[in-house]
C-alpha cells in the first residue's frame, strides 16, 4: 500500500459524517451517472439504472453524460445524433417514475473554445438541468488538443486549469466534475500543485459552483486528498459515483 493510498483512505474516513465539510448527503442522491451511449459502459439501460436507484431507496438520480460535440470529433460519448434520444428517453423515465424517484437530465462537459457557439445551443434546450465541467483534456488550437501532444505532468494540470478558468468565466457551468482529476500523472503533491488548486478554489467559490469529490476517482489512483484539503468551509461539494454500471454504483454509494 502506497503512502498516498493511505492519505486517501484517511482522508475519506475523517470525511465520513462531517457537517463543517458541507458535502451534501449523497448517500440518497446518486450523482453523475452515464448510459451505455458513452462507448465506454455497461449496456445496461438508463431504465435500470433508474429502477436499481429505486431498490437502493434514492430519493434522486443525475444522469450527466458525456457530451457530444458536432461532427463527432472525439470518442468515449455518444454521437450528436443521440442527444434528442437521450433527453427524450431520461424524460420519459422522469415522468414514468416520479413517483418513486427524481430523474435529472444533465451534461458531463469539456470546455473548448472553438464550440462556443455549440455551448450556446445547448444552453437554449430547456430539459437539460445540470451543465457540469469535467475536463478531460484542453484545446491547444483550432482542430489541435491536448491528447495530440506530450505534456510534462504539471504543464498537463495547467493546461487543463486555463481551460477550466476560462470555461468557468462564462456562467454555463454549475459543478466541476473531479477537479483534482487535473493532477493525474503528477508524481507527488507539491506547492505548484497547491497554487493551481487554491486558484480554482478561489474562481468556484466566487461564482458559488459546486465540487464533485469524485468517488470513482480513488480507484483509478486520480484522487488528492490534498486538493480537498484546501477547500474551505462556504465551498460546496457533492460526491459522486461516476458510476458507468449499476454495479459500479451500487457498489461505491453503499462504501459511503
Amino acid at each position: 500500500v502506497t503512502l498516498r493510498a493511505v492519505k486517501i483512505l484517511s482522508f475519506i474516513a475523517a470525511c465520513k459524517g462531517k457537517e463543517k465539510m458541507k458535502i451534501r448527503d449523497n448517500k440518497m442522491k446518486i450523482f453523475h451517472v452515464h448510459t451505455e451511449r458513452c462507448k465506454h459502459a455497461s449496456e445496461e439501460t438508463e431504465e435500470q439504472y433508474v429502477q436499481k436507484a429505486i431498490q437502493m431507496n434514492a430519493s434522486d438520480i443525475y444522469f450527466t453524460d458525456h457530451v457530444p460535440f458536432p461532427g463527432n470529433p472525439f470518442g468515449h460519448r455518444m454521437d450528436m445524433e443521440q442527444l434528442e434520444e437521450y433527453i427524450s428517453s431520461l424524460q420519459k423515465l422522469k415522468h414514468a417514475y416520479k413517483k418513486e424517484v427524481n430523474v435529472h437530465i444533465g451534461l458531463e462537459i469539456e470546455y473548448l473554445p472553438s464550440f462556443h457557439s455549440y455551448y450556446e445551443e445547448l444552453h437554449r434546450i430547456s430539459e437539460i438541468e445540470i451543465f457540469m465541467m469535467g475536463q478531460h483534456f484542453f484545446e491547444v488550437g483550432p482542430g489541435k488538443y491536448s491528447y495530440h501532444y506530450r505534456f510534462a505532468p504539471l504543464d498537463f494540470a495547467k493546461g487543463v486549469y486555463s481551460a477550466m478558468e476560462e470555461g468557468l468565466s462564462t456562467g454555463w457551468f454549475s459543478y466541476v466534475a473531479h477537479p483534482d482529476r487535473m493532477f493525474r500523472y503528477c508524481p507527488e503533491w507539491n506547492m505548484e500543485m497547491q497554487n493551481i488548486a487554491q486558484d480554482l478554489i478561489s474562481i468556484v467559490q466566487k461564482r458559488e459552483i459546486v465540487l464533485e469529490q469524485n468517488l470513482a476517482a480513488i480507484e483509478k489512483n486520480m484522487y488528492w486528498p490534498e486538493f480537498w484539503e484546501c477547500v474551505p468551509e462556504g465551498v460546496e461539494i457533492i460526491r459522486g459515483v461516476d458510476a458507468h454500471s449499476t454495479e459500479e454504483m451500487e457498489r461505491i454509494i453503499s462504501a459511503l
